[in-house]
């Protein structure tokens, strides 16, 4: 099994070095990483040259997540993928417990965990850390069978926050099985400038209309198998 990371980078130079180093602790190691720089203007790239050879840097102009998670989709070559935002950071065995789940399972396509918040946010820097770990529904918490994409299709890049929760609820539709271990593989940031904060309003509703898309897929699929061979 080779496992490619991607990382999808804009303007987090603050928390860069060390998401790195959570993908380089890991226990298994990663096959490949790939950097996308979406069009960053903080200098966060310039921090991965100290790691040389073990990253590989792909500069684009600024055009959203989407657009950055599948240009690394293109520039990997591993038949598993796992995702790392530029600030948030994974559990040391992560890639080793879902590589061997992934193994052992050859009829699911994707494995999740759960997710951890930490971090603080607010006037008055009040904690916004969960008491307890989350399933994790996230990119951050997925290794998935490069056929997954290939079968399914890569991020709609016409949606610039919330690609993921419309894509993985189309592929479900469609027949994408996944499992979610009971460990904590990732953790997620919280901070001011969380698109998931500043920009709520509009990920609320691109996590609408990959819901929608979703239920008509659904409906569609339940009208096609009532068919009988022959009628129209």
């Amino acid at each position: 099994m080779k496992i490619s990371v991607i990382v999808p980078l804009y303007n987090t130079r603050a928390y860069i070095t060390e998401a790195f180093a959570s993908i380089l602790a890991q226990t298994r190691p990663a096959d490949e990483i790939v950097v996308v720089d979406d069009g960053s203007t903080d200098g966060g790239a310039e921090l991965l040259a100290q790691y040389g050879s073990a990253v590989r840097v792909i500069r684009q102009a600024h055009a959203g997540s989407a657009a950055a998670l599948n240009r690394g989709f293109a520039e990997t070559s591993g038949d598993t993928i796992a995702f790392l935002d530029a600030d948030d950071l994974w559990a040391r065995e992560k890639l080793d417990r879902q590589a061997s789940a992934l193994a052992a399972n050859p009829a699911i396509a994707g494995i999740f965990g759960f997710v951890q918040q930490f971090g603080a946010i607010g006037s008055a820097g009040g904690s916004n850390t969960l008491p307890e770990p989350q399933p994790g529904i996230s990119r951050i918490s997925l290794l998935i069978r490069r056929s997954a994409f290939e079968r399914f299709g890569l991020f709609d890049e016409t949606l610039r926050v919330a690609e993921f929760v419309p894509w993985y609820s189309c592929a479900v539709a469609l027949g994408l099985r996944t499992e979610t271990l009971p460990d904590v593989v990732a953790y997620r940031r919280i901070h001011a400038a969380n698109s998931g904060l500043v920009r709520r309003a509009e990920q609320q509703q691109e996590n609408l209309i990959g819901l929608k898309r979703a239920l008509d897929l659904r409906r569609q699929r339940r009208g096609d198998a009532r068919r009988r061979p022959g009628e129209a």
